[in-house]
């Protein structure tokens, strides 16, 4: 679970980096259009894949690891594909574009509910852990 964590953590780097130059290109332009796809990747491309990241470092005995591997996959590409499609969907209003964006918040929908499949119904997550 550890290599899941390592690329989590490092995916969410990058995505603080964009988060920061596009709010940097937004404050120094003025034009606040694209505000929502600057929060969007910041909380969900950089603290949520963070999170996540950090999950996997803490709880390296997960029983469900097909469930855990589909979390991962799906996280990546939905958390980090969905804010970019935003911001071309806010640039480009076409069916193509909100396709995409449906699309990828779809998949990073899966991934949220892959993880909470993971918290409630994996029996060896917190097996030992009496202060969690």
């Amino acid at each position: 679970m550890v290599v899941y964590s390592k690329w989590l953590m490092r995916i969410s780097a990058v995505y603080a980096l964009i988060g920061a130059l596009l709010g940097s290109d937004i404050a120094g332009r003025k034009d606040y259009a694209m505000v929502p796809g600057h929060a969007h990747i910041l909380v969900v491309g950089w603290l949520t894949l963070f999170a996540y990241g950090i999950f996997y470092y803490v709880f390296k005995e997960i029983g469900m690891k097909k469930t855990a591997k589909l979390h991962v996959w799906s996280s990546l590409i939905g958390g980090g594909l969905m804010p970019l499609s935003m911001l071309v969907y806010y640039k480009m209003e076409n069916t193509a574009t909100m396709l995409t964006f449906i699309t990828t918040a779809s998949i990073l929908l899966v991934g949220i509910i892959l993880f909470i499949v993971l918290l409630f119904f994996d029996k060896k997550l917190f097996q030992g852990k009496s202060n969690i």
